[in-house]
């Protein structure tokens, strides 16, 4: 068996960049929080879910097999609020816990035709807890927590004692000298100022969907969702939990406090968050109009495969500062790729006389390029330099064939490395064929249409071919030609 490459990461806990020492050889468990439900995810949401997808495939590519959970958050105060706003007080409880999975079925969906449009498959995942499938275990971890003396109840509700772990705040670097310790709050979230003692079960409010628990009838804590999930479903210890710079206090320290305050050792080794993205510099907000969805993108017109690539051209520890500049900048280094692409699956073109002092050697320099995209990606998912060496790779070769022609062996060469390239970002990929073909047979329906004078049905496909990026040169005597926008 081939020695793996060694990935290193950097760890919140620790603060530094480490290697990623897996505890069984091959194989890395990964845990990543999902989404709340109750609402669309945002181009913010997406940005960690896409680093997430980045940070798989790297693994995966590099011959590492991953077992990846990600649950999905289907119950919260949140949730329950706008599931039971249009129900009356009478309704009973069959009918509300309808209107709440009614309500998280709508937006998952809506979250996986997201991912799915970003080439994050559904099916990439291990496993895809829904909290409301693990109460049981929810309970039965409150209780072990309690056992412990980390726990009490408080008229119906249950709380974690942050007296009884002395490490409390060792993710997020809390200092705990005078700040305000053993309040009990109830919210899921709250600021690093108001260190408090934290709900792990809340006792159902009037008009609530609930369950039964040994406390008395109500749900789950948000925190505890993810301890008893990650835990059941990966084990007593895993080796990589991630998610957003926003969860780090207080829902991964909560996680730490609940997970390890019941099995008495590390649970993680390590914690990697991805940083948030701002909007033309500023946090993105619905009050300054600067709100956007994956569908608000695409309505103006822009591939979802653009916006992945945009965010994977960043940094996952960096700010990402996202603009519609940024985003026709993205989709212009998308489109070079693509063309290369094409050029290397084409026979070779008649060259110009170039000298073998010019000439560059093909193999060794797709070697160079090899070992430039690994070292980058391997030393924490340093992606911008990683397309650094594919965008270095794709000018020294054109250079090279415009003068002296690349064999077939060497363009194949070539051809392998943009695939394996691909299996990670999943922007530039063999399909480009077949989407050209797609836009013929449009364009030729369109024209069908104008000639039998259904201008609904031409305007409709012209429509389509526009959602798709493609801009149509038109005359009056017919369509001509066509180009991606």
């Amino acid at each position: 068996m081939n020695t793996l490459p060694s990935v290193h990461l950097f760890n919140t806990l620790s603060r530094k960049v480490e290697p990623v020492l897996p505890i069984t050889p091959g194989i890395v468990t990964l845990y990543t929080c999902g989404p709340t439900v109750y609402n669309y995810a945002h181009i913010g949401n997406l940005r960690t879910f896409l680093f997430q997808d980045l940070l798989k495939r790297t693994f995966q590519v590099a011959g590492y097999e991953v077992k990846h959970c990600m649950n999905i958050t289907d119950v919260d105060d949140k949730i329950i609020r706008d599931s039971q706003k249009d129900l009356p007080a009478e309704a009973p409880s069959e009918a509300r816990h309808a209107a709440m999975r009614a309500l998280t079925d709508k937006y998952t969906k809506a979250f996986f035709d997201d991912l799915e449009a970003v080439k994050i498959h559904q099916d990439s995942f291990t496993y895809l807890p829904r909290a409301t499938d693990y109460i049981p275990q929810m309970i039965d971890l409150i209780q072990r927590l309690a056992a412990k003396g980390l726990a009490y109840p408080r008229e119906g509700s249950v709380y974690y004692r942050i007296a009884g772990l002395p490490n409390y705040g060792c993710l997020a670097h809390l200092d705990r000298e005078g700040m305000r310790v053993g309040a009990s709050v109830d919210a899921d979230e709250y600021e690093r100022d108001a260190i408090a003692d934290f709900v792990l079960w809340k006792a159902a409010k009037p008009g609530e969907p609930s369950w039964e628990s040994p406390w008395g009838p109500g749900h789950p804590g948000w925190h505890i969702e993810c301890s008893a999930m990650g835990m059941e479903l990966l084990g007593e210890r895993m080796d990589i939990h991630s998610g957003g710079v926003d969860l780090i206090f207080p829902h991964h320290e909560n996680e730490i406090a609940q997970s390890e305050g019941c099995l008495d050792h590390p649970w993680v080794n390590l914690w990697v968050h991805g940083e948030f993205l701002l909007v033309e510099g500023e946090k993105m907000s619905k009050s300054l109009g600067n709100f956007y969805t994956l569908r608000d993108l695409q309505k103006k017109g822009f591939d979802p495969l653009t916006f992945r690539f945009a965010i994977q051209s960043n940094h996952y520890r960096r700010l990402y500062n996202f603009s519609f500049a940024g985003l026709r900048a993205a989709e212009n280094a998308l489109k070079r790729i693509r063309i290369f692409r094409k050029r290397m699956e084409k026979d070779a073109a008649p060259a110009g006389q170039g000298t073998w002092k010019e000439a560059i050697d093909p193999s060794k320099r797709l070697e160079a390029a090899q070992e430039a995209f690994w070292d980058a990606l391997l030393d924490d998912l340093n992606a911008p330099e990683a397309l650094a060496a594919i965008f270095t790779l794709i000018s020294d070769v054109n250079a090279q064939d415009d003068r002296i022609a690349l064999t077939r062996e060497e363009r194949d060469a070539v051809l392998t490395f943009l695939d394996m390239t691909n299996q990670i970002f999943a922007g530039w990929p063999k399909e480009e064929a077949t989407i050209d073909q797609e836009v013929e047979a449009l364009i030729e329906q369109r024209r069908a249409a104008k000639a039998a004078k259904n201008w609904p049905e031409a305007d409709r496909v012209r429509d389509e071919l526009k959602a798709m990026g493609i801009v149509l040169e038109d005359r009056k005597d017919g369509t001509v030609g066509w180009r991606k926008g």
